[in-house]
């Protein structure tokens, strides 16, 4: 059976001491490693490090198990953290954007209305914003006409999924893909089809010759085997009803 242990194995110097959080610090790279190809450009990988990391330290310092299984444990929480803080900055990057675009929409509008380029009272006015909040917009629209592209690059498009969508959900399937080539091939087969390309049971029996009934119980049996490898048995749980 696949385990916490056999997925992130302990080096063989490793000894029954509590976790030692320099010892574990691979498993940071591992976490971004994972999420980092599928985050768009406005992300920063070192702040997801840092959330990391400090989630690892707190990770050895409430871990009470079997050494063995340290770090499974600190890598699931290593990597929560990071997704956890794509979702903290992600509205935040968002909202930067679209008040540059209202600010800049808002002064071409009172340009027009007055007559003359409006104050920054008068664009704070007529958008509701605070002074400074103002200032940062224009400074971040100035910053895009000097040839720095940070609303096209380093900030959020307010269409675009979230990063931290993104990044799990790509790694969850990356995930159960790697979990189903674990299960035997008709099992296997028989899951994917059903969960994943919404084949019907009479469809998959067909497809493998088998019967209905058949195909349900190969589906059944792989499912077990799914819930019982622990690296994936959250994420297959969230995609089973």
């Amino acid at each position: 059976m696949i385990t916490p242990s056999t997925l992130c194995p302990a080096p063989p110097s490793a000894s029954h001491a509590p976790p030692d959080p320099v010892a574990l610090l691979d498993l940071v790279d591992r976490a971004l490693a994972g999420i980092a190809p599928r985050l768009p450009a406005h992300v920063d990988r070192d702040d997801l490090a840092s959330a990391g990391r400090e989630a690892l330290i707190h990770a050895t310092k409430r871990f009470n198990g079997p050494t063995a299984d340290a770090r499974a444990f600190c890598f699931v929480r290593v990597r929560g953290a990071m997704l956890d803080e794509l979702r903290r900055l992600d509205p935040l990057a968002r909202r930067r954007r679209e008040r540059a675009r209202a600010v800049s929409k808002s002064e071409h509008e009172l340009t027009h209305e007055l007559g003359r380029s409006p104050s920054t009272f008068e664009i704070a006015e007529a958008l509701n914003l605070s002074l400074p909040e103002v200032h940062a917009a224009q400074a971040d629209l100035a910053a895009e006409e000097a040839g720095a592209p940070i609303l096209d690059e380093n900030h959020a498009d307010p269409m675009s999924p979230c990063p931290a969508a993104t990044a799990e959900g790509g790694d969850l399937m990356g995930q159960l893909i790697d979990a189903l080539d674990r299960l035997p091939p008709k099992q296997a087969y028989a899951v994917r089809r059903y969960h994943l390309e919404d084949a019907t049971l009479d469809t998959i029996g067909g497809e493998l010759g088998v019967s209905r009934e058949r195909a349900r119980q190969l589906r059944a049996a792989g499912e077990t085997r799914l819930r019982a490898d622990l690296a994936v048995l959250t994420l297959w749980d969230a995609l089973l009803p």
